[in-house]
C-alpha cells in the first residue's frame, strides 16, 4: 500500500497556493504527507480513509506564546492590568506557596489538551515554574509538537544567577531527545543591565539557542529602560548588537518605526498576542506596519490569567477586527492573518521547511475543521471564495473535528482518542478550588 491512511475531497487551505482554496486530497506515510492533489486516492492505496467531505483541511496552528502552569488559575486576573497583577498576586508568588508540581503538571495538560482540541499542534510553553523531565513528559503524555522555554534564571528575584552550562546542556539533552525544541527564556526590562545581556547573548551563541522574551510590552517598563539608559529597550538591544534572528519578542506594543525597521533588519520574530493585549490593556500593537516591513508575525494567547482562552481561531479574528479598526479596513490581508497563525509560527523556530503548510515532503500536521455547522455556511469556492474568510472570522477552535500530528489522530470527531480528559479536569478542578480558598481565606467547612 501507498499510504498509512488519506484524507478525500477535503478543501485543501494552505499558504503553500496563497490561500487558494480547492477540493483534493491528502495521502500520508509515516510522519510525513507523501501526496496532496486533486485526484481522489483509493482505499487499495492505503490502510485507512478518512472522509474530507464538508471539511476544510489546513495546517496545524502555532502557539508561539502561552504560559500553561496559569491554566489552573483561569479567570483570577480579570479586571486588572499586567502591573496591578504583579502587586497583587506577589505575595503568594503568583499561587506558588498553594500549590504542589502535580498541580503545575495537569495544569499543562489541561492546556495542551485545550490546544489540541481547538486545532493547535505546535505551542511553545513558557514555563513560570520549571518541572524537571516531567514539563517534557507532559507534552509527550498528550501528543503535541512543541518547544519548553527554561528561565535563563534559577530566581526571577535573582537575575545574575544564571543557569550552569551542565544545566543547560541536561535541559537541551532532555529535550531533543523528545523532538521538543529548547528555548532559552530571557529578562525582562527592569532587570536590563548591558553586562547581564550580553552574558545572556554568550550563553545563547555557545549553546545555539533560541530566545524569548516579553519586549516592549508596557509603558511602564519602557520607561525602566529610559530612565537608566536614556533610550527605549529596542533601541538600546540593537545600540549594543544583542538582536537577532535567534529572538523571539513577546508582545511587541509599544514602538516607532524606526524600531520596527530595526527588528526587520535583525530577523526578530514577533509573537504577537491580540485578546491579552486588550484585556490586561497593553495597548495596540503596529501590526501591519510590523507585516509591511517584512517583520516575521506570529500569534500567541498567553496564560489564561491574561486572556482566558487557549484558541488561535479566536486570536486570528481579534487580530483582523482590532487592526481594521486602528488602523484601516485593508491593512492586514486575510492571508497575512492566517500566515500568522502557520507558517510564521514554524518560521519563528526555524521549522518552516517542516510544517505549516500542506505539501509533500512535510510533516503531517494538519487538521479538520467541520463547514455544516450554520455559522460556516454558505461556503464558496472559485474566484469568489469565501472559505479563507470563514476560517479566520466564522470558525472557532470548537468546529476543529479531527487533529493529527506526525502523521498520528490525535483528535477524531472532536475527542482526544488517547488521553482521558475528564480526569484531567477533575485535578485541575480540585486545585482551582484550593487557589481560591487560600487566596480569599475561605474557611474549611
Amino acid at each position: 500500500m501507498s499510504f498509512d491512511f488519506a484524507v478525500n475531497n477535503a478543501i485543501i487551505l494552505s499558504t503553500h497556493n496563497g490561500y487558494v482554496p480547492f477540493i483534493g486530497s491528502v495521502g500520508v506515510k509515516g510522519d510525513s504527507i507523501e501526496y496532496i492533489g486533486e485526484k481522489e486516492i483509493p482505499a487499495s492505496d492505503c490502510s485507512k480513509i478518512i472522509d474530507g467531505t464538508d471539511k476544510i483541511l489546513m495546517p496545524g496552528f502555532t502557539n508561539a506564546h502561552c504560559h500553561g502552569d496559569m491554566t489552573l488559575a483561569r479567570g483570577l486576573g480579570d479586571g486588572m492590568t499586567l502591573l496591578e497583577q504583579n502587586q497583587v498576586f506577589a505575595d503568594s508568588a503568583w499561587f506558588y506557596k498553594y500549590i504542589d508540581d502535580d498541580d503545575r503538571y495537569y495544569s499543562r495538560l489541561l492546556t495542551y489538551c485545550e490546544a489540541l482540541l481547538s486545532g493547535t499542534t505546535f505551542i511553545m510553553e513558557n514555563m513560570y515554574w520549571g518541572l524537571g523531565k516531567r514539563s517534557v513528559e507532559a507534552m509527550k503524555e498528550i501528543g503535541i509538537r512543541g518547544a519548553l522555554t527554561e528561565d535563563i534564571r534559577y530566581d526571577f528575584s535573582k537575575p545574575d544567577e544564571l543557569l550552569s552550562d551542565e544545566d543547560i546542556i541536561g535541559f537541551v539533552k532532555a529535550c531533543s531527545e523528545n523532538d521538543i525544541i529548547p528555548v532559552i527564556g530571557s529578562i525582562s526590562e527592569e532587570d536590563y543591565d548591558l553586562p547581564r545581556l550580553q552574558k545572556i547573548r554568550q550563553i545563547l551563541k555557545k549553546h545555539g539557542l533560541i530566545q524569548t522574551c516579553h519586549l516592549a510590552e508596557t509603558p511602564w517598563r519602557i520607561d525602566i529602560v529610559r530612565k537608566r539608559f536614556g533610550t527605549t529597550p529596542i533601541k538600546l538591544l540593537s545600540e549594543n548588537s544583542l538582536l537577532g534572528s535567534e529572538m523571539i519578542g513577546s508582545h511587541v506594543v509599544h514602538l516607532d518605526d524606526e524600531e520596527i525597521q530595526l527588528l526587520a533588519e535583525n530577523n526578530v520574530k514577533v509573537a504577537n498576542t491580540p485578546l491579552c493585549e486588550m484585556k490586561i490593556c497593553d495597548g495596540i500593537a503596529p501590526i501591519p506596519k510590523m507585516v509591511r516591513a517584512g517583520v516575521c508575525v506570529c500569534l500567541g494567547t498567553d496564560g489564561a490569567m491574561w486572556n482566558n482562552s487557549n484558541d488561535i481561531f479566536r486570536e486570528m479574528k481579534g487580530m483582523a477586527l482590532l487592526h481594521s479598526i486602528n488602523s484601516g479596513v485593508r491593512s492586514l490581508e486575510i492571508r497575512d492573518v492566517l500566515d500568522m497563525a502557520t507558517i510564521n509560527g514554524a518560521k519563528a523556530f526555524g521549522l518552516e521547511k517542516e510544517y505549516g503548510s500542506i505539501e509533500e515532503g512535510k510533516k503531517a500536521d494538519f487538521i479538520l475543521i467541520d463547514t455544516t455547522r450554520p455559522h460556516m455556511r454558505p461556503l464558496v469556492l472559485g474566484k469568489y471564495e469565501n472559505v479563507s474568510s470563514a476560517v479566520v472570522y466564522c470558525a472557532t477552535g470548537a468546529d476543529v473535528s479531527d487533529v493529527f500530528v506526525n502523521g498520528r489522530q490525535l483528535v477524531e470527531n472532536h475527542r482526544l482518542i488517547h488521553t482521558d480528559l475528564n480526569q484531567i479536569c477533575i485535578k485541575l478542578q480540585e486545585t482551582a478550588e484550593k487557589i481560591r480558598q487560600q487566596f480569599y481565606n475561605i474557611p474549611k467547612h
